[in-house]
């Protein structure tokens, strides 16, 4: 009975190994958020007794290392990375979007990039552009980059509840996936004396022709908030459940080496740039990445004061927010998000919404700044 326990055991452990291995290998596909932070507490997910057409267009860049701006210089003075996560991420996004009563459509397309490495590939990125890379230093550094199109189709509902002075909204959304332009991939190597040695992996859709597939593909989203009294608890998940498919992308493993030397058939040795890999096209599926917001709020008279936690494209934050209600269809909202320390201001009226985050008062020293406005017709 003992060896029989043990076998179970054993083959347990290994079933639950390789479904970690599996998700590990797995890795997310990141879809530009549905909707911000500042969007489910401003609107609260309410449900308009008349026909409401919207256009709604978003803008956002961010990244931890140096100023927006000058990221597009050929040329950078000396920059020392101080985070140990350098990041950098941008998202263009559009809706149109009908709502009637608890029913809700909508067609969207944007475009999400998001690049990440450690502190070496930053500083070597840095140095490079500031011409003063170290020929004594040896810099290891790792990368990953994905990029993608998408498109989607939506469909909601709204569901309203409560009972005993207490009360409840509740939606759930579908949405079907298509995705363009896609690269998904990482580079890890050793750099020194202008020679980088390692090793990459990417998928692609580019280099298939004409006729490269779209990734097909679903998400399931739900959001729900509980009010009692003068307190008001929220929580938001975009793609709680979802994957992409592709029938087939190229996929390409290689060994890199930038200063690799050839001899040519007269004997000649030259220094070249070197390839060694594999070039498959395999049939791709990846979940959909899970993008979260838990809050709670107090309302006292015409201010509202709110504590939440979102996670979104992979980065975590904490927000402190209070919007002030000039009228029942107008208000004015003021968030701090943490650790990236961003603020961001906004304007919500019957027909228009605008939203603006900024990480410092200069635009032009901002690491992070982004915009969002949302027009209405009923």
């Amino acid at each position: 009975m003992r060896r029989t326990d043990n076998r179970w055991r054993i083959g347990l452990s290994l079933s639950l190994m390789f479904c970690l291995a599996q998700i590990l290998r797995a890795q997310p596909v990141s879809l530009p958020p549905l909707s911000l932070t500042s969007d489910y507490l401003v609107e609260q997910q309410s449900s308009p007794s008349t026909l409401q057409l919207s256009y709604e267009r978003r803008y956002f860049w961010a990244n931890n290392v140096l100023a927006l701006r000058e990221g597009n210089r050929k040329t950078l003075p000396p920059y020392q990375v101080t985070t140990s996560q350098p990041f950098l991420s941008s998202d263009k996004f559009l809706r149109w979007q009908v709502r009637y009563r608890r029913w809700g459509i909508e067609f969207a397309e944007g475009t999400l990039s998001l690049l990440e490495g450690n502190r070496d590939a930053a500083q070597l990125w840095l140095d490079a552009k500031a011409g003063s890379t170290n020929s004594q230093r040896i810099y290891f550094p790792f990368a990953t980059e994905q990029k993608g199109h998408w498109r989607w189709f939506g469909l909601s509902h709204f569901i309203p509840f409560g009972s005993r002075g207490t009360e409840g909204k509740f939606v759930i959304g579908f949405r079907y996936l298509l995705c363009d332009r896609f690269r998904d991939g990482w580079i890890s190597g050793t750099y020194q004396n202008g020679r980088l040695l390692g090793e990459l992996e990417f998928v692609s859709s580019r280099g298939i022709g004409f006729n490269a597939p779209s990734g097909k593909g679903f998400a399931l989203d739900v959001a729900s908030n509980f009010r009692q009294g003068k307190w008001c608890a929220f929580l938001a998940v975009e793609g709680l459940v979802g994957e992409v498919r592709w029938k087939r992308l190229r996929k390409v493993s290689a060994f890199v080496d930038t200063n690799a030397f050839a001899q040519d058939p007269d004997g000649f040795i030259h220094s070249l740039p070197a390839l060694v890999g594999r070039e498959e096209y395999p049939e791709v599926k990846k979940p959909v990445d899970k993008q979260w917001l838990l809050g709670l709020s107090y309302s006292h008279s015409r201010w509202q004061w709110v504590v939440a936690r979102d996670e979104r494209v992979g980065k975590g934050n904490w927000h402190l927010s209070t919007m002030w209600s000039l009228r029942a269809d107008q208000k004015l909202y003021l968030d701090l998000q943490m650790p990236i320390w961003v603020v961001t201001l906004g304007y919500s009226g019957r027909n228009f919404e605008l939203l603006l985050a900024v990480s410092h008062p200069d635009p032009s020293k901002a690491l992070v700044l982004g915009i969002q406005a949302k027009l209405t017709a009923r």
